[in-house]
């Protein structure tokens, strides 16, 4: 601030030793301090006046907070539901399905072999169908009996045709009541990477 006035005066000086007609003009035209805009000033500042209320910034009711329905706020509380799992194991000679409590006890289990299918049968796309349908009845079972409001995971691991056809039950009308209740799906097949030799191809 101090150099601007300053300078402000030096030049005012240098004008008058050039021009004595321009500190004349600067004096009759400007104000006394031409840079007070520039000083702080510490009064507060005015509210400006709204001739609508509703042109004015939002206001919330008593308690700082706006009231309204509790199911309309995109923040509902979380409800913390018991999460039961349901693993999926395919491989190429059977397909073994499990469903189990939050803390891994077993609830009910089918393969290919418990659904009345034998040998190769029991790794079929047939199988796990069968397979995945016995364990959506489990899940009904589970509710109706316990009156649980569960969460469901569902872990799949191999390859085999029952992953396709545990797909295709949860996708289809006999999982239409089940699928509402899945929150997660987890692929655990392991993938060899590296390690040792494997095992030569069976020739038939």
């Amino acid at each position: 601030m101090f150099a601007l006035r300053a300078s402000c005066s030096a030049t005012r000086a240098a004008l008058s030793r050039r021009a004595p007609f321009i500190t004349r003009s600067l004096a009759t035209d400007t104000p006394p301090n031409a840079f007070s805009y520039l000083e702080v000033d510490d009064t507060p500042a005015e509210p400006t006046p709204f001739e609508n209320i509703e042109d004015g910034p939002p206001t919330a009711g008593e308690g700082n907070y706006p009231k309204g329905r509790s199911y309309d706020s995109p923040f509902m509380p979380m409800v913390d539901k018991p999460r039961y799992r349901l693993h999926c194991h395919s491989s190429r000679n059977n397909t073994i399905t499990t469903l189990t409590k939050p803390d891994g006890s077993t609830i009910a289990w089918a393969s290919g072999g418990s659904c009345g299918f034998k040998k190769s049968n029991r790794a079929g796309y047939e199988a796990g169908y069968k397979c995945a349908k016995s364990m959506f009845d489990a899940i009904k079972n589970e509710q109706e009996v316990n009156k649980v409001n569960m969460q469901l995971e569902i872990f799949f691991k191999g390859f085999g045709e029952g992953r396709e056809a545990m797909k295709t039950a949860m996708l289809g009308a006999e999982g239409a009541t089940i699928r509402t209740l899945v929150t997660r799906v987890t692929d655990r097949t392991p993938l060899k990477i590296g390690g040792t030799r494997a095992k030569k191809t069976r020739r038939l």
